[in-house]
């Protein structure tokens, strides 16, 4: 179109520097031998021209795009975009950038997602519940590094690393019980989520252990509308428990709004509530959400180091890391 401006390119640096193409070249590449006195001229000529070095032309000669396929499943959730958050900014802090694929858990890749995944990745994390076992095993398959958050998979190559569900479940249970509850409810997730297995299963297991069993459990999929469904199904009833572990905050929070304003019951005198996760909103007044500390911070430091080393080293032994939970106590919750 007339009048358009076009986008400068390094032979317009170089002719505005007067000064080489390989030598603007090598003033934006990291390590490249320049003088100072021409990394100076060649940047201002940048700067005055609105240049910016094309990556895609980049990565032809260091065969790195820096870009990294993140594969999440939804995000309407406070725990996905939270995750997604924390991993963006630590991607771009090492000088990468995320391209996101939306995953189901209940399917394989799909022909859109695996196209995305066409723009020469240099590495895939892949985030608990976006894909099925199958996509994992169509993802390995891409030939780049994989890395798996949220689960835990033992597989040449294939680097994990998740939070230690089993123990955040045991850490809540003792401390239900020894605040004195009795007749304890537990509302799970998705079956087929690895962390639902993880935790459900480690739950019942040590209120077994302490001489309890469940009182009443309930199934959700992990969202706020699920978890105000099933509370007003377990707490109607006039065996009530007096406490509800929830698999993630998410299915706490649609809880703690059932039974305070659907139920009447007061928080935490008639019923103490616990989460999973401590996404932000966890903290908040008007939630006050007792829960697992699923450290988010420290867990994508450890994953970009462990990028960073499969990156140097694709023939590096599989590493799993499985970061210890805590258990964050505040108002919702008798302890």
């Amino acid at each position: 179109m007339a009048g358009e401006r076009r986008r400068a390119t390094a032979v317009d640096v170089a002719r505005l520097a007067g000064v080489s193409q390989s030598a603007v070249s090598r003033c934006f590449t990291e390590g490249g031998s320049v003088s100072a006195e021409m990394r100076t001229r060649v940047l201002e000529a940048a700067r005055r021209l609105s240049y910016r070095p094309n990556a895609i032309a980049r990565s032809l000669t260091t065969r790195r795009t820096n870009l990294i396929g993140v594969v999440m499943g939804d995000l309407d959730g406070p725990f996905q975009p939270y995750l997604f958050e924390t991993l963006t900014r630590g991607l771009a802090s090492r000088g990468k950038q995320p391209l996101l694929v939306r995953g189901d858990p209940a399917d394989a890749l799909d022909g859109p997602a695996m196209a995305a995944l066409d723009y020469q990745v240099d590495a895939v994390v892949v985030t608990a519940g976006s894909v099925s076992p199958a996509a994992i095993r169509g993802l390995m398959a891409l030939g780049v590094p994989l890395l798996l958050y949220g689960r835990a998979v033992e597989a040449d190559g294939v680097d994990s690393i998740c939070c230690d569900n089993p123990l955040g479940a045991r850490l809540v249970a003792q401390a239900l019980v020894a605040g004195g509850h009795r007749r304890i409810a537990y509302l799970g997730g998705r079956p087929s989520a690895f962390s639902e297995q993880e935790r459900g299963s480690a739950f019942r297991a040590a209120l077994a252990e302490l001489g309890l069993p469940l009182a009443a459990t309930g199934e959700g999929d992990y969202t706020y509308d699920s978890g105000h469904r099933e509370a007003l199904r377990l707490l109607a009833g006039p065996d009530r428990p007096d406490a509800l572990f929830c698999g993630n905050d998410a299915m706490a929070f649609g809880a703690l709004d059932a039974a305070r304003t659907a139920l009447g019951l007061r928080v935490p005198e008639d019923l103490s509530i616990v989460g999973f996760d401590d996404v932000p909103m966890a903290a908040w007044p008007s939630f006050s959400l007792t829960t697992i500390r699923n450290p988010v911070d420290n867990i994508v430091a450890i994953l970009l180091d462990m990028l960073e080393r499969r990156l140097a080293d694709p023939d590096a032994p599989t590493v799993l890391h499985r970061p210890a939970p805590v258990l964050v106590r505040r108002g919702s919750a008798r302890l």
